[in-house]
C-alpha cells in the first residue's frame, strides 16, 4: 500500500509539472514582466537596491527559463519516475528502490530549483518581497518547495516490505 502512496505522490508532482509548464508557456509575456520587475528591483527602496539590478533581457530570459525548467523537471521526474515505479510496484524491495531513482531525482531537483529560483535568487538576491504583486508567488513557491521536499524525503525512505 505504501508503494502506491509513493507512486500517487510522484504522479501528483508530474501533473503539477505538466500543468505548470503548459501554463507557463501560455503566459510567457506575464512571466517575463514579473521576472523583469523583480530583476529591476523597481519596488525596492532606493537605498537598498543592489548593483546587480537589471532589465537586461538575457538575465530576464534566464529567469523565465529557470522557472519553466522547474516545471519541466517536475513533469519528467514525476511522469517518467511514476511510470517506472508503477511498472515495478510488485517487485522486490531492492528492485523497487532502483525503480524509484528517477522519481527521487526529479522530485529532489524540482525542490532544489524552487529553492534556487525563488528563495535564493528572487527573494535573497533581488528582494522580491518588496513587490506586493508578487508576494503570493513567493509564498506559493515556499509551500510547494516544502511539500516537494517532504515528498522527496518520504519517497527516498527504504522500503519495508
Amino acid at each position: 500500500m505504501v508503494r502506491y502512496v509513493k507512486i500517487f505522490l510522484v504522479f501528483s508532482i508530474g501533473l503539477f509539472g505538466v500543468a505548470g509548464a503548459i501554463s507557463n508557456f501560455l503566459e510567457i509575456p506575464a512571466i517575463y514582466g514579473s521576472v523583469e520587475n523583480v530583476a529591476s528591483m523597481a519596488q525596492v527602496p532606493e537605498p537598498l537596491r543592489q548593483p546587480w539590478q537589471t532589465t537586461n533581457p538575457v538575465v530576464v530570459w534566464a529567469g523565465v527559463l529557470l522557472i519553466i525548467l522547474g516545471k519541466i523537471v517536475a513533469a519528467l521526474g514525476g511522469c517518467v519516475g511514476g511510470a517506472i515505479m508503477l511498472k515495478h510496484v510488485n517487485a522486490s524491495k531492492e528492485e523497487f528502490a532502483r525503480a524509484k531513482r528517477w522519481a527521487v531525482a526529479g522530485c529532489g531537483l524540482t525542490f532544489g530549483l524552487l529553492i534556487l529560483s525563488f528563495t535564493v535568487i528572487a527573494e535573497g538576491g533581488y528582494f522580491m518581497y518588496y513587490s506586493p504583486r508578487l508576494e503570493g508567488a513567493a509564498a506559493f513557491a515556499f509551500r510547494l518547495a516544502g511539500s516537494f521536499g517532504l515528498i522527496t524525503i518520504f519517497l527516498a525512505l527504504p522500503e519495508s516490505e
